[in-house]
């Protein structure tokens, strides 16, 4: 889908991780952390828009609960990029003026609609990319207790209730990826009794 440079890194960052635009929205460079696994985002606060003023207002996640979520391979550069050259305090994915993305001006800047109808996939919404990112979280073999984490779900039956239905197909690619053990022969098939 192409949108423009400036809209890029978030699309490719909701369409991965799964988490909130209004979560997105409220990251900042000092939100990032190195773990011992590799970069991850603290994800804690919320930008949600305001229905009375349409900016954006400050506030906890849905869940009131702080997460740690992993920053995906193809956005590990941009990230780093950002946290080198941004001041403390400073977004993460910024608009264009360096402020706060909301969700009517992320749709405006970056030409969603005809985007997604250029691509094929029109009536997407953004929040749809969260769907996004579980579906391709659980196709890469993750459990449901790793898409709960990653999504911030408040609970892992909350997961299986939204994307259970997906994970009935990784049950056979687990089982698909289990390794030849060369001690496990083919069992005969058993023979009937004889016959009297």
């Amino acid at each position: 889908m192409a949108v423009p440079p400036l809209c890029q890194p978030v699309v490719l960052f909701l369409g991965t991780t799964g988490c909130r635009f209004s979560e997105m929205a409220a990251l900042r460079v000092d939100d990032v952390v190195q773990t011992p696994h590799g970069l991850g985002v603290r994800v804690h606060r919320a930008a949600t828009q305001s229905k009375r003023t349409s900016g954006a207002v400050f506030g906890p996640t849905k869940t009131h609960q702080t997460r740690t979520v992993p920053v995906p391979a193809a956005l590990d550069e941009y990230v780093r990029t950002r946290v080198a050259f941004t001041a403390p305090g400073g977004f993460l994915f910024p608009s264009p003026t360096g402020g706060v993305w909301t969700n009517t001006n992320f749709r405006a800047r970056s030409g969603w609609t005809e985007a997604t109808r250029r691509a094929g996939v029109e009536g997407t919404t953004i929040h749809d990319l969260r769907h996004t990112a579980a579906s391709l979280l659980i196709a890469a073999g993750a459990d449901v207790k790793a898409v709960q984490v990653i999504l911030g779900h408040s609970t892992a039956t909350m997961t299986m209730d939204l994307y259970g239905h997906l994970f009935s197909e990784a049950t056979w690619q687990a089982m698909e990826r289990l390794p030849v053990i060369p001690l496990m022969q083919t069992p005969r098939a058993i023979e009937p009794p004889p016959s009297r």
